[in-house]
């Protein structure tokens, strides 16, 4: 087996806490080998949240062995690929924006939301997952 990383992907919210997290969990469910997946957050580690680990169980994709990480934990030159999801690319570090692949999904935070909001921030994530595998494995 060839278990060599083409593309190490970070996707990036406020607190790594739900919507990074969330796209973490997805991509790596999909994913095929040459692809390593993590996640960070901006203004820190916030911990995983209850409800995003409940509507990613409804996929079958169990978020529980993720880690809640701030981004600074990160070095920007290992990354291939940044996924924004809280459109806050302007407040991104710049070496963070200088990677091949960046975009800023601008998903909306569900934080202060009942399960029904995480559950349209898990689907609006689902729905660019494809699009970003296209563009890393095209």
């Amino acid at each position: 087996m060839d278990f060599t990383v083409i593309h190490r992907v970070i996707f990036v919210c406020r607190q790594n806490s739900r919507r990074s997290q969330m796209a973490h969990g997805l991509l790596e469910a999909r994913a095929s080998s040459g692809l390593a997946v993590f996640s960070a957050g901006l203004d820190g580690a916030g911990g995983l949240a209850a409800e995003a680990i409940t509507v990613m169980e409804e996929q079958g994709i169990d978020l529980r062995g993720q880690s809640s990480n701030a981004l600074h934990e990160y070095l920007p030159k290992l990354f291939s690929a940044v996924i924004v999801l809280c459109g806050c690319l302007p407040e991104l570090p710049p070496a963070w924006q200088q990677r091949p692949l960046v975009e800023d999904w601008d998903i909306p935070d569900p934080i202060a939301g009942d399960l029904e909001s995480h559950r349209r921030a898990r689907d609006l994530i689902t729905g660019r997952i494809d699009g970003l595998l296209q563009q890393l494995n095209g």
